[in-house]
């Protein structure tokens, strides 16, 4: 009964997050989500939530420090090789800070260049728009390319 009580109490934190989540409440989320790993704390769904929500709240040394907290955890427990993957996992999505501000400085002209491709991405789907389309008409009207 009690680990059932358990089960439903962890979806309710973890659905109640989500929920606040989207209502852009996100100190209450993270403070669901928190309880959420202090309730099931081998939960591997409540702490790669609350690792998001420190991330999406603009807290990423919050979000690593969470998923190092729970790699700590399962190295504690013994679970050795579940560990290892999720720190492998932790390394892609939760980079470095120091290679997340690498990644979003870049130099006034390198941000002029980025516009200008962007632009000409732009145009160049328009251009395959109007041609597809044109060749459609041609199409639907029995006519010749």
């Amino acid at each position: 009964m009690t680990e059932r009580a358990s089960a439903d109490e962890l979806d309710a934190l973890l659905s109640g997050a989500l929920s606040l989540s989207r209502s852009g409440n996100r100190i209450a989320a993270i403070a669901a989500l928190v309880s959420a790993t202090g309730l099931a704390p081998d939960d591997l769904t409540a702490h790669r939530r609350l690792a998001a929500a420190y991330a999406v709240a603009g807290d990423p040394q919050g979000a690593r420090a969470e998923y190092d907290r729970f790699i700590d955890h399962l190295e504690a427990k013994g679970s050795l090789d579940a560990a290892s993957v999720e720190r492998a996992y932790a390394a892609v999505v939760l980079p470095s800070s120091v290679a997340t501000v690498a990644v979003r400085r870049f130099t006034a002209d390198q941000t002029v260049a980025f516009r200008r491709v962007a632009i000409a991405l732009v145009a160049i789907v328009a251009t395959l728009a109007a041609m597809f389309a044109a060749g459609a008409q041609i199409f639907a009207s029995g006519g010749s390319i």
